[in-house]
């Protein structure tokens, strides 16, 4: 029962005049994503000024290793600003009428309907990110740096399923995680799809340019 509550599914169900389907679609990546970048100033300067600036940020400075040029920091941001996870179309239709809903995967937090083997549910599905990154000084020459930052994504998913016709209940919790450029899905539902998340870039790109400024 577990694996059918929490599976993501297409079904179209008629019986009874009660009728019901899910859709997924994936993210489509069409871009690499660019994690680092090129600063005409010393390593030194660069090193420097990133520290405060890092600081007045959203971002928790962990660990500082001005030997090896090294900053690690870690955040919890909006899932839905920094990766994306595909789309969720849910179609459900009963003597209540016609409901469509449709949300990004990414989403924080979505309440939405979904019907299966004839049967409503309610579903609470929430999305939290966490990570770190470590930033990475290279001096190229003495007035040029290569700013790196090497992202790791921790992506939890949380489900509670009601059903409308006794108010049972049951939860999910499962988490994946994946670095800049990569990519990670939650286990596949009973028909074979399975949630997949990807970074956009704009983490990377906001790092970057927080540093550049």
């Amino acid at each position: 029962m577990k694996e059918k509550l929490f599976s993501v599914f297409s079904v179209c169900l008629i019986a009874t005049g009660c009728a019901g389907r899910v859709e997924y679609s994936p993210p489509i990546q069409e871009n690499q994503v660019s994690n680092s970048a090129v600063i005409n100033k010393p390593r030194e300067e660069v090193w420097k000024d990133s520290i405060p600036k890092l600081g007045k940020s959203f971002f928790v400075i962990n660990n500082i290793d001005r030997s090896s040029g090294l900053i690690n920091i870690s955040y919890s941001a909006d899932p839905e600003k920094y990766i994306n996870c595909g789309q969720v179309t849910s179609y459900v239709k009963n003597a209540q009428g016609e409901r469509t809903y449709r949300f990004p995967g990414a989403r924080s937090s979505q309440r939405y309907e979904i019907m299966n083997s004839g049967s409503l549910y309610y579903i609470n599905r929430s999305m939290n990110l966490d990570g770190r990154v470590n930033i990475i000084y290279e001096e190229i020459t003495p007035d040029t740096t290569k700013v790196t930052a090497n992202t790791h994504y921790v992506v939890k998913r949380d489900i509670n399923v009601t059903a409308a016709a006794n108010n049972m209940s049951q939860s999910a919790s499962e988490t994946i995680n994946f670095g800049s450029g990569g990519s990670a899905s939650f286990p596949p539902s009973q028909n074979g799809q399975a949630t997949t998340c990807v970074p956009n870039g704009a983490l990377e790109e906001e790092i970057l340019a927080t540093i550049r400024e």
